[in-house]
């Protein structure tokens, strides 16, 4: 058996930014996955220092892409193609824009909290908005202060990010995915909320 040509190509949406890349394996799924991003790519238009594309290629992506998240096997992600659940998907992406493979949390607390803030607003997702909401019960219940002290900090960073006009937001996005993918950026750098 040989491989199949197509699992190294991939077909691209170029009309957003980041541009959307599906494996050339299966072209049909690129509309419905532009779709299924389109309130995330719609929130980040006009930001600067993004990646150039969702790739979706068996590799590690480049320093200018971020991963498309897994649409295969079918029948998880996509059946009959069409993405199973936009919202999820979309978040899904969202996370793979921020501080992917690093081994532990930045150094300085607030970064975190940070990159929650900039998730939740983004791709809000019902699922991980009920995940949230029980680790905030399960923290109250316990009293355990610490947790209880960074997820009000966190709702406070969200709060910040989604009352800002919308020319403010996007010059502080674009300071903010200058140093998204840093597993442990300068402090100084990264945009306070």
């Amino acid at each position: 058996m040989r491989d199949n040509p197509l699992v190294h190509r991939q077909v691209c949406d170029d009309s957003t930014t980041p541009a959307v890349c599906v494996n050339a394996t299966h072209p049909g799924l690129l509309p419905d996955v532009t779709r299924a991003l389109s309130g995330l790519t719609g929130r980040l238009e006009g930001v600067q220092n993004l990646p150039v594309r969702f790739e979706d290629l068996g590799r590690d992506p480049h320093e200018d892409e971020t991963q498309l998240p897994m649409l295969t096997p079918f029948g998880w992600s996509a059946v009959r193609g069409k993405v199973t659940d936009p919202q999820r998907y979309a978040w899904e992406a969202a996370q793979l824009m921020v501080r992917t493979d690093c081994e532990r949390e930045p150094s300085e607390r607030r970064i975190p909290e940070t990159d929650e803030a900039v998730l939740r607003w983004l791709a809000p997702d019902a699922v991980a908005k009920d995940i949230r909401d029980v680790s905030v019960a399960g923290a109250l219940e316990r009293g355990d202060e610490p947790g209880i002290a960074r997820h009000r900090a966190e709702d406070r960073a969200y709060a910040r990010l989604a009352a800002m006009p919308d020319d403010e937001r996007r010059a502080w996005l674009s300071r903010y995915f200058a140093t998204a993918q840093d597993c442990d950026p300068d402090p100084q750098e990264v945009p306070s909320l």
